[in-house]
């Protein structure tokens, strides 16, 4: 298993992590919205589990290439949640100004926001190792 490929499976089990937060900021006050949330989550930490265990990446490659493209897509899943948070507010702003009505932001909203940005920093790691739109491929 390369390591391109742990981080591909990290990333979808992160989706469904968010799926898990999301699904809980609909259906917040009900039980069927906390079994579903609760089988998804579920799912999720089983994935987690397994990509840990099978694809025993206690010791992940090194290079310089690989820490550079890392941190380039960790910076950017940053500044992307940032630009997010910052238009979810000021937006809400805007409509509680128009509107005279306050808007309340779910709990679950910061994690799932969370949570989607560690998958967009795998996914921008991830085109960042295969040279974006190039074709090249930086794989061990």
């Amino acid at each position: 298993m390369t390591f391109n490929r742990y981080i591909a499976f990290r990333m979808i089990t992160e989706l469904i992590g968010a799926a898990a937060c999301i699904t809980q900021v609909y259906y917040n006050n009900n039980l069927n919205g906390i079994i579903i949330t609760g089988v998804i989550a579920l799912v999720w930490i089983l994935g987690e589990i397994w990509t840990v265990i099978v694809f025993n990446r206690a010791n992940p490659r090194t290079d310089e290439l690989s820490d550079m493209h890392q941190y380039s897509a960790y910076r950017f899943a940053m500044l992307t949640l940032v630009i997010a948070l910052t238009i979810i507010g000021f937006a809400g702003m805007l409509y509680t100004l128009v509107t005279r009505v306050p808007i309340e932001v779910g709990p679950m909203v910061l994690p799932s926001l969370a949570m989607l940005a560690l998958a967009i920093a795998d996914a921008r790691y991830l085109w960042l190792e295969h040279d974006g739109t190039s074709g090249g491929d930086d794989e061990d």
